[in-house]
């Protein structure tokens, strides 16, 4: 089901956007092709945005934001309203969603998840499986600058060559790429408990129609060797990318 024809059946849905004033829309119950898990995405409208939404959605603005530009305010509210959906869908009560000092999402005891927003998209991969760790991110398909900070900045050589192949431009195959790496650290921090590069991870061939893997360069940990590959779902949406993914802790 798509946008509020899926939220028609969930109460809770339509609650969270009715609230949101129009600052919500299009919101989605996604295939999460993972039967513990669900996936939510919306957009947002950033103009829109009304610093009483935070009390108008019941959730918190944290003290270090009250003084970020309103851009960032209004991600981090759509961001947080996708998890407290999520939630809602795991007929778990609403809980607040702290921010760990990474800028991670600080989960509640017996959640794991993930948190996206990029240009008006956003995202919550969520499960009370508590032993896999779970990545989810959304990005604008690259153009311009941005595509070429992307070629120049995130792929090698060989990644480069590969975009050009398959269905997809290779514009949308560098943007998959891109926010696949950015889905494989999300869900890998966790387990590795530090930064790693965009270069930590390949490319294996050409995006296919709804994954695509990538294969880590260099050993994580012990559990995360050189080589071992990494199957990240995705899906497009126009103008956006949505990529995830879970991983069994060790």
């Amino acid at each position: 089901m798509q946008g509020l024809q899926a939220a028609m059946t969930h109460a809770p849905l339509i609650d969270i956007h009715t609230r949101s004033e129009g600052f919500l829309s299009k919101i989605d119950i996604e295939d999460s092709r993972n039967p513990g898990a669900v996936l939510v995405t919306a957009s947002f409208h950033p103009g829109a945005f009304a610093q009483s939404l935070f009390d108008s959605l019941h959730i918190v603005c944290p003290t270090h934001l009250m003084g970020a530009v309103e851009k960032r305010r209004a991600e981090y509210l759509a961001g947080r309203a996708m998890a407290r959906a999520a939630m809602a869908l795991l007929d778990h009560p609403p809980a607040r969603v702290a921010t760990e000092p990474g800028r991670a999402p600080l989960w509640p005891k017996g959640l794991s998840g993930s948190i996206s927003h990029a240009r008006g998209r956003c995202a919550c991969l969520l499960s009370r499986d508590t032993t896999h760790s779970y990545g989810v991110d959304t990005e604008a398909i690259a153009s311009g600058r941005s595509l070429n900070a992307i070629l120049s900045e995130t792929l090698n050589v060989t990644e480069r060559d590969r975009i050009t192949q398959g269905t997809f431009p290779s514009a949308t195959n560098a943007t998959l790429t891109f926010s696949a790496k950015e889905t494989l650290f999300k869900a890998l921090f966790p387990q590795v408990g530090r930064h790693f590069g965009f270069d930590a991870a390949e490319l294996t061939e050409a995006p296919g129609q709804t994954s695509l893997t990538l294969a880590l360069t260099t050993d994580l940990t012990e559990t995360l060797p050189t080589g071992r590959r990494f199957e990240i779902h995705h899906r497009l949406t126009g103008t956006h990318v949505l990529t995830w993914l879970s991983v069994p802790t060790p």
